[in-house]
């Protein structure tokens, strides 16, 4: 089996994690068979589908590639029927995100690389790819704010897998070997800061008091 087959299995395993993902989100949020279909779906491809837009690559992929859509539907469905018969452990939540989020961004920067784009758009790019499934999944089982913007460093580690499977991409290092690598960066920057706790500073808005305008408002 050559790189290209490998690099796509993991692809097709990333993008399970985001189904699976979906569907998880939508039984807590007490949906039906379709509409958890529905948020597992866009949870799967939405980062893909912005990306593959922004880049001009129009039809998007899976659009002509069947084995996506098949995969994606497939683990949905599975993942519906598991979840009404198996109590599902905290844990498996979080690792179907993490595997999602780190393949999905490296897939991402990858096919911006593939695209030419400068290597602030390919971060870009990658963060785009692994966070918009998730922001999706979330504003569709009515989560708010977006998980991924109050929980532990988890933007922050898509765009350093990123900038790792570049560093690797521009150092001639095989493809296969960088796509792990940055995987792996990923994976563990979300699981560290799951352990410990990590957060990045968060924005703070204060207003002076009796300031007319602010007053206004």
């Amino acid at each position: 089996m050559d790189a290209d087959a490998i690099i796509r299995i993991v692809y097709l395993i990333g993008i399970s994690s985001f189904a699976v993902s979906g569907v998880l989100a939508a039984a807590r949020a007490h949906l039906d068979f379709f509409g958890a279909l529905l948020v597992g779906l866009l949870c799967a491809v939405g980062g893909g589908t912005l990306r593959e837009t922004l880049l001009g690559n129009t039809p998007v992929y899976w659009m002509h590639d069947p084995v996506i859509l098949a995969t994606v539907l497939s683990v949905a469905i599975a993942a519906f029927v598991l979840v009404r018969f198996v109590i599902i452990p905290r844990w498996l939540l979080e690792l179907t995100d993490i595997a999602g989020l780190a393949i999905v961004s490296v897939i991402g920067a990858k096919a911006a690389i593939a695209a030419d784009a400068t290597p602030l758009a390919v971060f870009i790019l990658a963060v785009l790819t692994g966070v918009t499934g998730e922001i999706i999944r979330d504003l569709l089982v009515a989560q708010s704010p977006p998980t991924l913007l109050v929980r532990e460093i988890y933007a922050a580690a898509s765009f350093a897998g990123a900038v790792m499977y570049w560093v690797l991409h521009v150092a001639g290092i095989g493809d296969l070997t960088a796509t792990v690598v940055a995987v792996l960066t990923i994976a563990t920057i979300r699981v560290l800061a799951i352990w410990r706790g990590w957060h990045l500073p968060k924005a703070r808005l204060r207003v002076q008091p009796n300031s007319g305008i602010a007053d206004e408002l």
